[in-house]
């Protein structure tokens, strides 16, 4: 066995074919691939990776495994599909998949495309005895256990709420992991929870929500954020990810978009005022929780962008609307949180869940820290967006 120290959950033991696929170039990519992209602008402690984050999924997937009584075969398939879930991230993570949603993609699909496609990950997990075909049905949603991997209770949100609190610094990831693994049960049709853990799950979705709306959607990161994507999209002809090959996707990282907009004239402006912390300042903030209008896509933005410009005579290039959405605890309302009683599904009876599984939406307005008068921006704003319903 080897043994992985990690800061969040102690030690992760793998056995010698797991840490094989661990030290596969896709997964080892995933390093250099940040968890939270410049969000240590403001909070200086997050820059954890996607990797860290992948061990952490693995880590409580063999914990599930365990508890729920899985050997061999199914106990591997499901750890590995944690391990392997998120190999197919953008450079930034989720900052630059528009990049790819544009072309119908997004992260998921490229990973079940890497898994298939290559051949070093194909010959490592045939070491280890595990189907192709069966990975990638788990990460699609093909198999009882896949709710482990993508679902309101899954590894994955277990891990980076928890994650993401321990490396800012905030408190908001208080959740009890533990209970809600223990009293997880496997049905016919899937896991389900125990009715006895549904604070366990209440503290989730609070800590979820105030994740969303005190880190990922903190207004200085959205406005780094939105500044560095401004100028990565000038470069999307450059960056057509959707139509790259497996083997020239995975050789791009931070590290290697950083280097080209640093070389780009167009770009390298964006990373001198990122590394001396000159953000956008916000002139204009409305949010919506519940029905609401569509996500502004970049055409939009764009649109948006110049309109204010053009109504407050200000320079399009010093304006930046920024859109984010925070999707619902659950597709389909609370009852897609299984929780069973007496060996029987049963409703959700909670507010807080109800209430958290509504989608929030942000609309922001910068304003380059240049222009004299950046009230003109934020009028010119609040006469020309459109009013989100609540």
């Amino acid at each position: 066995m080897k043994l992985v120290k990690d800061p969040v959950h102690g030690y992760i033991t793998f056995t010698e074919k797991e840490m094989q696929l661990v030290d596969t170039y896709a997964v080892q990519r995933l390093r250099r691939i940040s968890q939270l992209p410049l969000v240590h602008l403001v909070y200086p402690g997050a820059r954890h990776s996607r990797f860290d984050h992948s061990l952490g999924c693995f880590h409580l997937a063999g914990e599930f495994a365990s508890h729920l009584g899985l050997e061999g075969y199914e106990a591997l398939l499901l750890k590995t599909a944690a391990l392997l879930h998120d190999i197919g991230h953008t450079p930034y993570s989720h900052l630059l998949e528009g990049l790819l949603v544009e072309k119908g993609l997004d992260h998921e699909m490229l990973s079940a495309r890497i898994i298939v496609e290559d051949d070093e990950l194909d010959e490592r997990l045939s070491d280890a005895g595990l189907d192709v075909d069966d990975v990638v049905d788990m990460l699609r949603g093909g198999r009882g256990l896949s709710h482990l991997i993508s679902g309101p209770l899954d590894v994955d949100r277990l891990d980076f709420l928890v994650r993401d609190s321990y490396f800012t610094g905030a408190t908001y990831g208080v959740i009890d992991v533990k209970r809600i693994i223990r009293l997880t049960m496997l049905l016919d049709d899937g896991p389900a929870v125990d009715v006895r853990g549904i604070g366990a799950v209440e503290e989730l979705a609070l800590a979820r929500y105030h994740s969303f709306t005190n880190i990922y959607f903190h207004h200085a990161v959205r406005a780094a954020q939105v500044l560095f994507l401004h100028c990565a999209e000038k470069l999307a002809e450059h960056l057509d990810f959707a139509g790259m090959s497996v083997a020239e996707y995975l050789r791009h990282d931070d590290y290697s978009i950083w280097c080209m907009m640093r070389e780009n004239r167009e770009t390298r402006w964006v990373l001198d005022r990122l590394e001396r912390r000159m953000l956008p300042k916000k002139v204009y903030e409305r949010a919506a929780v519940g029905d609401m209008h569509p996500v502004i896509g970049r055409k939009g933005r764009r649109r948006l962008e110049e309109e204010i410009a053009s109504e407050s005579g200000v320079d399009a290039e010093m304006v930046y609307v920024d859109s984010s959405l925070a999707p619902p605890l659950t597709r389909y309302g609370p009852s897609e949180i299984r929780l069973y009683s007496g060996g029987k599904i049963v409703e959700a009876e909670s507010w807080i869940l109800r209430e958290l599984s509504k989608p929030i939406h942000v609309v922001r307005v910068y304003v380059d820290r240049s222009v004299d008068d950046s009230g003109r921006v934020g009028e010119a704003a609040e006469k020309i967006i459109p009013q989100l319903s609540g």
